[in-house]
């Protein structure tokens, strides 16, 4: 389905897996840096400039950076600035950069809340982001929206598996009295722990695999915060064959798509971000009455006016 002439396609079986509520959405830096928040790269950065450190002082910190392992680099920066009996001054220094306004307008993703929801109508999106976005959003939308973060969340398939999930922590946002700040998976350590060690989360996304067809949303082919997510979603789909399809919604570039295939993902690629975000946008508009929407498309091509009363 093409909601704008030369725009992708959208694939028919993606298009009714999100009216039919069996698509969730997994968003990334990209989708709050709609709002102006930083990627992961800008945030390693800004983390250094806040704390007055400099990867350049550390051999070890200025390689991880120049190869885009900014959660190696973070690793190494909190072990040498930890103080003894005091907070992390990279976690503080995080959660600082990405607070938002509570006056933030965020379009983008309250269009990412109505075409990520359940059978039963409610939002369930996933993120690895630790800004508080998705729920300001619902908030001014008057949606009723749970949020949810780190191990603390529904496992998937459960009665309570449902609203914002944020699968790498979150930070407490603006006038949210009711969301509280969670442990982050920020630095190597921490990734470590969640797909390795622990395994928790690498777990978790296995589960939502078999359960959910993903779309991801505000990523990169070779995003370094989903360098463990990626490689956990490629072996889980050479090892399981029950797995359903993934898609990711980027921008393209002469090897994005060679890439995500590699991976075992489906793209989606657009000329621009302004597209993606206008085609999310109109989208979102179809999922929630796709009656309507149809009769309302019929309408316009045939130069119709719809009846009085109605848009």
């Amino acid at each position: 389905m093409r909601f704008f002439p030369g725009s992708p396609d959208i694939p028919g079986e993606l298009i009714r897996d999100v009216v039919e509520g069996n698509a969730v959405f997994l968003c990334g830096a990209g989708v709050s840096m709609r709002v102006n928040l930083p990627s992961f790269k800008q945030l390693a950065d800004l983390i250094y400039a806040e704390i007055g450190e400099s990867a350049d002082n550390e051999a070890a910190e200025r390689e991880a950076m120049r190869r885009g392992e900014y959660d190696r680099a973070l690793r190494s920066l909190e072990k040498r600035t930890l103080l003894p009996r005091a907070p992390s001054r990279v976690r503080t220094a995080t959660a600082k950069l990405l607070t938002v306004s509570s006056a933030v307008s965020a379009p983008d993703h309250l269009n990412l809340l109505r075409l990520s929801r359940d059978r039963e109508g409610r939002p369930k999106l996933i993120t690895t982001n630790f800004d508080v976005v998705f729920e300001l959003a619902a908030h001014k939308a008057s949606i009723e929206c749970p949020s949810h973060a780190g191990k603390a969340m529904p496992r998937p398939g459960t009665t309570d598996d449902h609203g914002i999930l944020h699968i790498h922590g979150r930070i407490k946002g603006a006038a949210l009295d009711d969301v509280p700040a969670t442990d982050l998976v920020l630095t190597s350590a921490d990734f470590g722990d969640a797909y390795l060690r622990d395994g928790w989360l690498s777990q978790y996304i296995e589960d939502r695999m078999r359960l959910n067809t993903l779309v991801l949303v505000g990523y990169a082919a070779e995003d370094a915060t989903m360098r463990l997510l990626l490689e956990t979603l490629d072996a889980d789909r050479a090892r399981f064959s029950d797995l359903k399809v993934i898609y990711a919604i980027d921008q393209q570039t002469p090897d994005s798509a060679s890439i995500w295939k590699a991976k075992g993902i489906t793209p989606i690629e657009f000329v621009s971000y302004d597209d993606i975000y206008r085609t999310i946008a109109e989208w979102a508009v179809y999922a929630m009455d796709p009656g309507a929407y149809s009769i309302a498309r019929i309408r316009q091509i045939l130069g119709v006016a719809p009846p009085a009363g109605r848009p």
